[in-house]
C-alpha cells in the first residue's frame, strides 16, 4: 500500500502543479499582451511546451532534491514544505482558528488519499470508481481513435514520398492533416484538392511546417495523458491553448518574410473550411467519421461545447494573420518569464510533499491540540454553578 499511497500523492501533486501553471500561464499571457510586447506565436509556442515538459518531470526532479539532501549535498535547511509553512504561521499566531481544527486541515489529504485506496466508505468508493471508469474510457477511446486513424491511412492512395514523409490522397479526409506512425509521417490531402494547385501548395507548406515544429507529436503526446487528467478542466484549457498556439505559429511561419501572399493563404483557409463543412454533412455514417486522435488538421471542424465554434476559431485565426503589428522573437522578454515560471512551479513541486519526520513546530502543534482536548474533558467534568 506504500507504493500505491505514493504513486497516487505524484498523480495529485501533477493535477495540482498543472492547475497552477495553467493559471500563471494565463496571467503571463494577459501581462505580455497589455504590456505591447507580444512574442512571436512559436516562441509562445515553445514557452507552452517547456512548461508542460517541466510539470511532468517535477516528481522526478523532487525526488532527486530529496535524495541530494538525504545525502547531505543540498543543506535540510533550503527544504520547503507547505504544510511545514503553515504550522509555522499558525504557532506564530498568523491562523486563528482551534488548534484541533487546523490540524484536521494538515490530515485532510492524507484521509483523503486513504479513503479512496482502501474503499473505506462511499464517498471513497464513488471517487475511485470515477477515476478508473473515466480512465478505461478514455483509454479505449483512444485506442479506438488510433485504430480509425490506422484504417484511414491505409484506405488512402499513396502518392508521393519524399524522405520518411507519405503524401496520402484521401476521399473522405474532411481537411488536410498531419499524422505520424512508429516511422514515418504521413500528410493526408483531401482528392478534390488535387484541382486548385495553388492551394494544394499552400496546404503543403503547412502541414510540413506541422512536421518540422514537431506538432503531431506533441499531440499524440496530449491525447495519451488525456485517460489520466480527463477529469481536470486545467488539462482542456492546456491543450486548447496547445492547439490555439500551434495553428497560429504555423500560420505565420509559412506567411512570415513574404514568403506566400498573405491574402491567397486565407482564402485557401476560408476555402478547404467550406469544403470540409460541405462533406461533413455528407459523410454522416460513423464508418467515415475522420480520425480525430494523434493527428493534426490544417482546420478544426469538430463542435465542442467547452471551445470556441469552428467558424470563431477560423475567424481569430485570420484575424491575426492580417494583424499588421510586428512580432519578435523577444528572447530576452521570454528568458525573464521562464526562469520565474519554472521556480515557481519546482517550488510547488517541493513544497506539496509531506514532511520527512515530525519537526518541533509540529510537536508543539499536537501539544496544544492535547491541551485543548484536556481542557475540554475537564470542563464537561465539572459541576454546574448553583
Amino acid at each position: 500500500m506504500t507504493l500505491l499511497n505514493r504513486l497516487f500523492d505524484v498523480y495529485i501533486d501533477l493535477n495540482i502543479i498543472l492547475a497552477l501553471t495553467a493559471t500563471l500561464w494565463l496571467t503571463a499571457r494577459f501581462l505580455m499582451a497589455r504590456s505591447g510586447k507580444k512574442p512571436a506565436f512559436s516562441v509562445q509556442l515553445g514557452l507552452l511546451n517547456g512548461l508542460f515538459t517541466l510539470v511532468l518531470l517535477s516528481p522526478i526532479v523532487v525526488v532527486l532534491f530529496l535524495d541530494l539532501q538525504a545525502a547531505d549535498v543540498v543543506p535540510r535547511g533550503y527544504s520547503v514544505n507547505l504544510a511545514d509553512y503553515a504550522v509555522s504561521r499558525y504557532l506564530r499566531g498568523g491562523i486563528a482558528i482551534p488548534a484541533e481544527d487546523f490540524q484536521s486541515l494538515l490530515g485532510l489529504r492524507g484521509r483523503f488519499t486513504e479513503t479512496v485506496l482502501t474503499l473505506s466508505s462511499p464517498a471513497g468508493v464513488a471517487i475511485a470508481s470515477l477515476l478508473l471508469v473515466g480512465s478505461a474510457f478514455f483509454t479505449l477511446r483512444l485506442c479506438a481513435g488510433f485504430v480509425r486513424l490506422a484504417r484511414m491511412l491505409s484506405a488512402c492512395h499513396h502518392w508521393r514520398r519524399s524522405g520518411n514523409v507519405s503524401l496520402l490522397l484521401s476521399d473522405t479526409a474532411l481537411v488536410p492533416f498531419s499524422a505520424q506512425g512508429l516511422i514515418r509521417y504521413y500528410v493526408v490531402i483531401p482528392s478534390d484538392l488535387l484541382a486548385r494547385p495553388e492551394d494544394l501548395k499552400l496546404v503543403l507548406k503547412h502541414e510540413f511546417q506541422h512536421l518540422r515544429q514537431g506538432d503531431v507529436a506533441w499531440e499524440i503526446g496530449l491525447e495519451m495523458l488525456r485517460p489520466l487528467f480527463f477529469w481536470n478542466p486545467f488539462y482542456y484549457l492546456w491543450k486548447g491553448e496547445v492547439e490555439r498556439l500551434r495553428e497560429l505559429a504555423c500560420d505565420q511561419k509559412v506567411t512570415e518574410g513574404g514568403k506566400v501572399d498573405l491574402k491567397a493563404y486565407c482564402l485557401c483557409l476560408v476555402r478547404a473550411a467550406q469544403s470540409g463543412f460541405r462533406k461533413r454533412t455528407e459523410l454522416r455514417s460513423p464508418a467515415q467519421r475522420p480520425a480525430d486522435a494523434a493527428s493534426v488538421a490544417l482546420l478544426d471542424l469538430r463542435e465542442r461545447f467547452w471551445r470556441r465554434s469552428p467558424s470563431r476559431k477560423l475567424h481569430r485565426r485570420i484575424e491575426a494573420l492580417v494583424d499588421d503589428r510586428p512580432q519578435h522573437s523577444h528572447r530576452g522578454l521570454v528568458c525573464l518569464a521562464v526562469l520565474p515560471l519554472a521556480g515557481v512551479v519546482l517550488l510547488t513541486a517541493m513544497s506539496l510533499q509531506k514532511p520527512a519526520d515530525w519537526s518541533q513546530d509540529r510537536l508543539m502543534l499536537s501539544a496544544i491540540v492535547n491541551l485543548e482536548r484536556l481542557e475540554t474533558i475537564n470542563t464537561l467534568g465539572q459541576r454546574p454553578l448553583r
